[in-house]
């Protein structure tokens, strides 16, 4: 009797660890994608650069550029989640945002965040095909 419970446990052991690794297999391509974009902060082609060097509490506005971005794309640009540029973009371009009115954009808390996205549909319902993220420090004036 003991015999048969120890061999029912190592069956039981082998059939619930393979069963892991099937599911993983199975799904394996799109959690490693969702997993690049949580870790990382940065997937799909191209970059985004922060062009103001020096950011204060009295800042009004921040320079950014982007370049290797697909322009043909709609782009939504936010600066500590909110969203304040909606359209496409030209590569090489700077971008002068206005972030006087934002809460938490000039946070000396944390680093606040700028983040750009682009989707397969001209909302942000859509599949990620590009996400960038950048942080910077805000200084007390």
């Amino acid at each position: 009797m003991k015999l048969f419970g120890i061999l029912l446990t190592i069956s039981a052991s082998l059939y619930f660890l393979s069963g892991c690794s099937l599911l993983n297999n199975m799904s394996g391509e799109e959690i490693d994608g969702n997993l690049e974009t949580a870790f990382n902060n940065d997937t799909g082609e191209g970059s985004i650069e922060l062009l103001t060097s020096d950011i204060t509490t009295e800042s009004n506005q921040i320079e950014i550029q982007t370049h290797g971005i697909d322009e043909d794309k709609h782009t939504s640009i936010s600066v500590a989640n909110e969203t304040i540029y909606e359209g496409t973009i030209d590569n090489d371009s700077v971008y002068t945002l206005q972030i006087a009115d934002i809460d938490g954009a000039l946070s000396t808390d944390y680093d606040p965040k700028i983040q750009l996205l682009q989707t397969t549909t001209d909302d942000d319902d859509g599949d990620i095909t590009t996400f960038k993220e950048i942080r910077y420090s805000v200084e007390e004036e």
